[in-house]
């Protein structure tokens, strides 16, 4: 499996990820999900086998606490912490390992960077996965519960401290 930066001819494999794994939401247009990638290309990824995009995430700079309203177009932010907007594995490719090998190459992207964290919105139930992942609630923005309000219910806002976690080895 290949990890890369999304290219243009990936949207449609990306779209059609994202329409079979977001249920309980209505999926973000195209032209959303673009202003993400092009606010940094180079943290939006995408995971491919045999020419076949199987998953995708897209990452980009914001405020610790903070994350955008759902269905809103970004434009760049300068920040020490990532946000990851979005990370979705194609149903057919479940159960492959990928989430963990996108993560992982997400965070030791964000290492050599120097990031300070990664922050999320978890939704349908995946605080779970992400809270297993070490990512852990964490105190948002007032501004953060206003764009709450454009996700489901159980949404849940979770930070990954980069900073602590390298003083903890």
């Amino acid at each position: 499996m290949l990890i890369r930066p999304i290219c243009p001819t990936d949207w449609p494999s990306i779209m059609a990820i994202q329409a079979q794994c977001y249920l309980d939401l209505t999926p973000e247009s195209l032209a959303v999900m673009q202003s993400k990638w092009q606010a940094s290309p180079s943290t939006c990824l995408v995971v491919e086998q045999k020419q076949q995009v199987l998953a995708y995430a897209l990452v980009h700079p914001w405020l610790r606490g903070d994350a955008p309203s759902l269905d809103c177009e970004i434009s760049l932010q300068a920040s020490s912490s990532w946000y990851l907007h979005d990370m979705a594995i194609s149903p057919k490719a479940q159960g492959m390992g990928i989430g963990k090998q996108l993560i992982t190459h997400i965070l030791n992207q964000a290492h050599k960077l120097n990031i300070e964290g990664v922050g999320l919105v978890a939704v349908q139930g995946a605080n779970t996965y992400w809270q297993q992942q070490g990512f852990k609630p964490h105190e948002t923005s007032k501004k953060l519960t206003q764009s709450l309000t454009s996700y489901p219910a159980d949404a849940c806002y979770l930070y990954l401290d980069l900073q602590r976690q390298m003083t903890q080895c």
